[in-house]
């Protein structure tokens, strides 16, 4: 499969075929490799907590009180409400 990557300055690329070649790897390979360390690192991080996990401030205000705050905020700003 052809592919073109884009905005890749001359001396990472030149980097990026030397640790092929050193390592007896095609580029893809080295590719595919580096994308699943970079998933799996990514995996260690808190970021699925962060984002899906349980919202603690959900349902400490009430939408009442969500709307004046809110309108009071941008009245101090002077926005539109």
């Amino acid at each position: 499969m052809d592919v073109c990557i884009k905005n890749i300055d001359e001396e990472n690329w030149r980097l990026f075929k030397e640790e092929s070649a050193k390592h007896a790897l095609k580029l893809g390979d080295l590719f595919n490799s580096l994308l699943r360390e970079h998933t799996n690192r990514c995996k260690g991080t808190n970021w699925d907590k962060v984002l899906y996990g349980e919202k603690t401030l959900k349902g400490l205000l009430t939408r009442e009180e969500g709307n004046k705050i809110r309108s009071e905020f941008r009245k101090g700003f002077s926005l539109r409400l």
